[in-house]
């Protein structure tokens, strides 16, 4: 008889060792997206500095945490900045600074960005398909953004990850 069942897909080991290789190959846990960064950051009133920030993150976030510890010691005017620099961290490149959060560029003002899609699936139970993203976010979305959730792919998304994945290929 099995002693781990992987609770994901249900499969079953008799050794520790296989469980743990089967959620490290089959079920490998989703890397931390600059849009939960900005989900975490939410409510968050800016501008920031990267100590302030690291105390205003909740302890659920560990992740999130982690990230903004390692982040730059600098004043953040918005979630944007914030992500932009854990891209740099991320990269180990420095963005230009003419970026869309300092000079407020027409289409960024336009286009939805990473962090209010996360704030329409605030509470979403993954993963989800198309049409359950949109059930979700229909009372608080715009009618532009139904619409672009009505060109995203049918099938599942499992994180918010995921969806700006998809955002990006729509938008």
């Amino acid at each position: 008889m099995a002693q781990f069942t992987c609770e994901i897909c249900g499969a079953e080991f008799e050794q520790k060792s296989l469980y743990e290789r089967h959620m490290l190959t089959s079920h490998p846990k989703q890397a931390v997206s600059a849009a939960d960064i900005e989900k975490a950051l939410k409510g968050i009133e800016f501008p920031k500095t990267r100590s302030e920030l690291v105390d205003a993150l909740s302890d659920d976030e560990q992740e999130v945490y982690d990230i903004v510890r390692q982040l730059p010691d600098q004043e953040y005017r918005d979630a944007a900045e914030v992500a932009r620099a854990f891209g740099e961290l991320r990269t180990h490149e420095d963005v230009p600074h003419n970026q869309p959060s300092k000079t407020g560029g027409q289409r960024a003002m336009q286009a939805p960005s990473a962090a209010r899609f996360a704030s329409l699936f605030d509470g979403i139970s993954f993963p989800a398909t198309r049409e359950q993203l949109i059930n979700h976010a229909y009372r608080n979305a715009s009618k532009q953004e139904i619409q672009l959730l009505k060109q995203f792919s049918d099938h599942h998304y499992h994180s918010m990850a995921d969806i700006t994945h998809e955002l990006k290929q729509v938008n």
